[in-house]
């Protein structure tokens, strides 16, 4: 799914995308060149831009290219030029601005034409990905031989296993489960959707908000007043009799070493004896260090799929790293908004079979019940 932005000081284009399949519009029409940057610092995920070359604003397109380019290198930006113009059209092709347009050459439907066009050519791109990643794996397999497997076994019959010394197990946070929201979907909130299925149940819960640096929980639950009056000692907050959200963690973190990371594990670990379930969002690549430790020590673990190539590579890595961990399990789970198409067969032979993947919210509050 597309997901764009239009900046044309024209609000009908950006109407007539809302009514398009596959196509997410993030934003009402933009009628400032600043105005795509603010977005763009909020929303880092949108895909196009379709810019009026002479919308208003007190920096140049230069400006406004280079700055666009800054913030996600892989953003698709489409100009509207009122008519040719050899000079405006020079300085977008020296930023490698392709897609160029004439508003009186082209209208709204042709517009939309090629907006599903490469929004098609993007998912033809994906599935042939797709199709790479799954033969690279089926060739990884095969290297195993046979006789690389009966050697491994005579090694571990004339070697006895010896228990490594200073190793200790690892004490996990009972009945905890942690979310890891994507960089492409960091808003995605599916703590909260659990949070709405716990009324039935009515267990006391405890919700711990670790996007380092990025908290945002609180705002859902319009607890934004509250969370300006967060110090060191002040960081949970009452959201109803049944659940606390834990925040603020991050007046912990001022040289972000190990005894930091070990005092946040701590406040973590003491507040969640109270509860009957703990559930933690953290956000990917946001803080290595503190996820690491913060998965070793959750019983389930759940990471959410974008439909990116990209992003299932770093899953996969990410997945092989922490199956390593003893009695730490790990889910997949398929984003409803998304819009993924990919089977979950293929993705259970990209990852392991032994991954299990959820498909409804539903079945994530199972695993605490």
């Amino acid at each position: 799914m597309k997901k764009i932005i239009t900046a044309l000081n024209n609000p009908e284009l950006n109407k007539e995308l809302e009514k398009e399949k596959n196509i997410k519009v993030m934003n009402k029409d933009i009628i400032y060149k600043e105005g795509i940057l603010e977005i763009l610092e909020i929303k880092k995920e949108i895909d196009l831009i379709i810019i009026n070359y002479d919308l208003s604003g007190k920096i140049t397109i230069e400006e406004l290219i280079q700055k666009i380019k800054k913030i996600n290198k892989k953003i698709e930006i489409i100009f509207i030029l009122e008519k040719e113009n050899p000079e405006k059209e020079k300085i977008l092709k020296k930023y490698e601005i392709k897609n160029i347009y004439y508003n009186n050459k082209i209208n709204i439907k042709k517009l939309i034409q090629i907006i599903q066009e490469k929004n098609k050519k993007n998912e033809k791109e994906l599935e042939e990905e797709i199709i790479k990643l799954k033969k690279i794996i089926e060739e990884k397999n095969k290297n195993v031989t046979k006789q690389e497997t009966e050697t491994e076994k005579k090694c571990s019959k004339k070697i006895p296993k010896r228990k490594e010394k200073g190793k200790h197990k690892i004490e996990r946070i009972k009945k905890s489960l942690l979310i890891e929201e994507t960089e492409e979907n960091p808003k995605s909130h599916l703590a909260l959707s659990l949070i709405e299925a716990n009324k039935r149940e009515k267990k006391r819960i405890l919700l711990v908000d670790l996007k380092i640096n990025h908290e945002d929980l609180h705002i859902a639950f319009n607890k934004t007043k509250i969370y300006k009056k967060i110090t060191n000692k002040f960081f949970l907050i009452h959201i109803n009799k049944n659940i606390k959200l834990l925040t603020g963690l991050s007046n912990f973190l001022k040289n972000y070493d190990e005894k930091e990371i070990r005092k946040i594990i701590f406040i973590i670990e003491k507040n969640a004896k109270k509860y009957d379930k703990i559930i933690i969002e953290i956000l990917e690549n946001n803080f290595p260090k503190l996820n690491e430790k913060i998965i070793e020590k959750i019983e389930k673990n759940i990471f959410i799929i974008s439909d990116n190539i990209k992003d299932l590579k770093n899953k996969k890595e990410k997945i092989e790293k922490y199956k390593k961990i003893k009695s730490t399990k790990i889910y997949l789970f398929l984003n409803k908004k998304n819009k993924i198409k990919i089977s979950p067969e293929l993705l259970k032979e990209i990852f392991n079979k032994k991954i299990k993947i959820l498909r409804k919210e539903k079945q994530i509050w199972k695993l605490i019940k």
